[in-house]
C-alpha cells in the first residue's frame, strides 16, 4: 500500500505526505470542519460518545483545496498536531488523525474516516503516513492510543499500523455516560528524531481556539477523555476507533 510514501515540510509549515491514494496534509484552518464532518455519522458518535451537539458547525461539502494553497496553515506544535487525509483523485477529506500532547508528555493519538470509506483501507493509509511523520520528522518517540475492548475493528487497524497492546483492560465513562472497557495501545520508533525546523515546542496558547490537553484527573488512573472545546474529532478506523485518555498509560 506505502509504495509510494513521500513528504514534504514547507516553510510555512504546511506538511504534506503523499501515499499511492491520499495527501496527508498538516491541518488548515479551513480542514477543521471537515475534521467535524468525518466523525459525525450515528456510528463514529457511538464509539467516541459523542453527541451530535458536540460536532461543531459542518463544512457546505467534503472537498477540501489542494496542498499547494498554503491559507491559514495550523502551526504544528507538540501539543497538538493535526492532520487531514485527502483522496488524491477527488479531493474529498477521507479521514483526519490527531495526535494530541496529556499533562504527562503522553502523545495521544485519534482518527476517523469519514463514512462511505471505511473497510477500503484508508484509516490504515492515513494514520500510518502520519506516524511515521510523528515519529521521523517531528521526533516523537512513542504514540499512544485507546481502544474499546469491544470495537473488534478498531484493534484490527491499530495492530495493522503498528501498535501493540498488553491486553489490560480499565473502565472508562465515556462523555455521554456510556460505560466501557477500554485498551491502552502504543507504537514507538526507537530512530525517532526531530527534523521540522517549523515544529514549536511550546504550550499551546489558551487564546488559540484549537483543542488543548485535558486537566490531569482528579484520581488515578480512571480515564478521562477529551475536554468538549473546539476540536478536531476523535475516532477511527475501517470501521472507527473510539480513542480514549488516561492519567497515564
Amino acid at each position: 500500500m506505502f509504495d509510494r510514501l513521500t513528504s514534504r515540510c514547507r516553510r510555512t509549515g504546511l506538511h504534506v505526505v503523499t501515499t499511492r491514494r491520499l495527501w496527508v496534509i498538516s491541518a488548515r484552518l479551513a480542514d477543521l470542519a471537515q475534521h467535524g464532518a468525518i466523525g459525525g455519522d450515528d456510528e463514529a458518535l457511538h464509539w467516541q460518545g459523542w453527541t451530535p451537539e458536540d460536532v461543531g458547525p459542518l463544512p457546505d461539502g467534503p472537498a477540501v483545496a489542494p496542498p499547494s494553497d498554503h491559507t491559514d496553515v495550523v502551526t504544528p506544535l507538540l501539543d497538538l498536531l493535526l492532520f487531514t487525509a485527502v483522496e488524491r483523485r477527488t479531493r474529498i477529506a477521507v479521514a483526519s488523525v490527531n495526535i494530541s500532547r496529556n499533562p504527562e508528555g503522553h502523545h495521544l493519538v485519534g482518527g476517523n474516516v469519514r463514512a462511505g470509506f471505511r473497510n477500503r483501507g484508508y484509516g490504515r493509509e492515513a494514520l500510518t503516513a502520519a506516524c511515521e511523520l510523528a515519529h521521523r520528522h517531528f521526533g516523537i518517540t512513542t504514540l499512544y492510543a485507546g481502544c474499546e475492548v469491544s470495537n473488534v475493528a478498531s484493534r484490527g487497524w491499530l495492530a495493522a499500523c503498528g501498535f501493540t497492546t498488553d491486553g489490560q483492560a480499565g473502565a472508562l465513562t465515556l462523555p455521554n455516560g456510556r460505560e466501557i472497557e477500554s485498551l491502552w495501545w502504543w507504537r514507538t520508533d526507537r530512530r525517532a528524531r526531530v527534523r521540522c525546523p517549523h515544529l514549536h515546542t511550546t504550550r499551546l496558547p489558551a487564546d488559540s481556539g484549537l483543542p488543548g490537553p485535558s486537566p490531569p484527573p482528579a484520581a488515578s488512573p480512571p480515564s478521562v477523555h477529551r475536554p468538549r472545546a473546539p476540536r478536531p474529532r476523535l475516532v477511527d478506523h475501517e470501521v472507527v476507533v473510539a480513542t480514549h485518555r488516561r492519567t497515564r498509560p
